[in-house]
């Protein structure tokens, strides 16, 4: 399945999007990238998927416009709003990691008309990260500048069986690329200090299917965190054995096959 990439505008800049070049039948599926990295981590996922698929780079990710504000209910949302109005979506499946599946989840909550299902990898409702455990990864990313900050970063959140891969590496130095420091840290502070907690009771009740999937060596966002995604809207969960907390680029093969059995479902039901 070959891939392009074009752009469309957004709320504050360029938005720069990956999509299926081939004529595939079914409702689309917009894949949202984890925080710091870039549509570029969904291309072995997209490539295996059996319907047109969407994979955008969020403002200040990849080859985006690096203007904010970097937060999810007034930012990235509509950065997916205006790629699905730019290539004329109406209605998709979602498909996020990490920050991806949050702001995914609130597409659904404020906007459920658009969304078919949520499927979310790794992601929370809120980290509860405190301001000052969010001042210290500013201070360390200022210290060892981005390329040092995340080198060092990717190993010690993917599983232990994928910590040597060197695909993994060369995948996310492509994805987190040279932005300026101040920029990550506007979203750092953006996604860290996120809650959309108040959003979940009207995703269950538009009656909108969420899978909420963790790795069991996730350090970001653990098991426990995408438990209480699924039971605040109505979802289901599962783990993913020794996967860490890049699921899509760790085992792509089981993100294919868990996205392809929940789109199924929520068909199915006619959501």
């Amino acid at each position: 399945m070959a891939l392009e990439r074009v752009s469309v505008k957004g709320e504050t800049g360029r938005l720069s999007v990956l999509r299926t070049t081939d004529d595939r039948p079914g409702t689309p599926l917009v894949l949202v990238h984890p925080i710091n990295s870039a549509a570029v981590v969904w291309t072995n996922a997209a490539e295996r998927l059996d319907r047109p698929v969407v994979a955008l780079d969020l403002r200040g990710h990849g080859l985006s416009g690096q203007v904010g504000p970097f937060t999810v209910e007034d930012g990235y949302v509509l950065d997916v709003l205006a790629v699905l109005n730019g290539l004329g979506l109406d209605r998709v499946h979602l498909g996020g990691g990490s920050l991806g599946g949050t702001i995914s989840v609130a597409l659904a909550a404020l906007c459920p008309q658009r969304v078919r299902s949520v499927t979310a990898f790794g992601s929370t409702l809120g980290t509860g990260a405190p301001p000052e455990a969010i001042d210290a990864m500013v201070t360390e990313l200022e210290a060892k500048g981005t390329v040092g900050y995340f080198a060092e970063l990717v190993p010690q959140i993917v599983g232990s069986a994928h910590r040597e891969s060197s695909r993994i590496r060369a995948v996310m130095a492509e994805a987190v690329g040279t932005r300026p420091e101040a920029v990550i840290a506007r979203i750092l502070h953006g996604a860290f200090g996120a809650d959309i907690r108040h959003l979940t009771g009207k995703v269950a009740a538009a009656g909108i299917p969420v899978f909420a999937v963790a790795g069991t060596e996730d350090p970001t966002c653990p098991p426990a965190m995408s438990q209480e995604m699924a039971e605040a809207t109505g979802g289901g969960a599962m783990t993913l054995p020794g996967v860490g907390h890049l699921p899509m680029l760790e085992e792509p093969e089981q993100v294919v096959d868990i996205l392809r059995e929940h789109i199924a479902k929520a068909e199915g039901a006619g959501a």
